[in-house]
């Protein structure tokens, strides 16, 4: 099987599930390029460039997964974002419903409500105790290692929206247990290493939290 994948973004993503996938799946091999889709158990990874850009994407996915042999599913990656869970699902549900290629084998995993909010989930990567001042105020506003991070709230003040909420709090959660390292949308690394996935799983695993990454595990079987 051959997989033709989605993502909403275009570094952390593309860079991360490059990674995971295989750790998901270990029969299927990354390729940069369509001409490297040569053969069996392949995965290619394209950027949606954001929303609503990617629903053009999209049908070009369909496109090329309809028109011959060389991929047999199309994986889809979005965020949530504002809208709930089913929401987003129905939206892109629709639209895929809507075009001539409704037919092919395609599976959405919509990250609930954004990516970094399954980041948020590797347990091992935050200290219990955090000296970080931005961090010890996220965990006062809503602690994601004890509860679920797909409850994180925005603030109540309204500066910002919970995934820019996630993707700080994230970042300080990196940075507070080793100032060498950092994360942003530009420079993902942190959770490209090989031990990251184990334990965003082993939360869902152990603790029935980040629901919707169940999506993303059952995309690559």
């Amino acid at each position: 099987m051959n997989v033709y994948v989605v993502v909403e973004g275009r570094v952390v993503e593309k860079a991360a599930y490059r990674v995971w996938i295989p750790q998901v799946n270990n029969a299927l091999t990354y390729a940069a390029l369509p001409p490297d889709v040569v053969g069996d158990n392949r995965f290619l990874i394209v950027s949606g460039n954001g929303y609503p850009q990617y629903f053009e994407v999209i049908r070009r996915a369909l496109e090329d997964v309809a028109a011959d042999n060389t991929f047999q599913r199309l994986v889809i990656c979005i965020d949530s974002e504002d809208m709930t869970l089913a929401e987003k699902r129905t939206e892109v549900e629709q639209f895929i419903q809507e075009t001539e290629y409704a037919y092919v084998d395609y599976r959405i995993v919509v990250q609930h409500f954004c990516f970094e909010t399954w980041a948020l989930g590797n347990r091992r990567i935050a200290r219990k105790n955090p000296q970080d001042a931005s961090l010890l105020k996220y965990r006062r506003h809503y602690n994601v290692l004890k509860l679920d991070p797909e409850g994180l709230p925005a603030p109540p003040n309204g500066d910002l929206t919970r995934s820019q909420l996630a993707e700080r709090y994230f970042r300080a959660t990196v940075n507070d247990k080793n100032r060498n390292l950092t994360y942003s949308k530009h420079k993902p690394d942190v959770v490209t290493h090989p031990k990251f996935f184990p334990e965003v799983r082993a939360r869902l695993e152990d603790t029935a939290h980040i629901q919707s990454f169940q999506a993303f595990l059952n995309a690559f079987v």
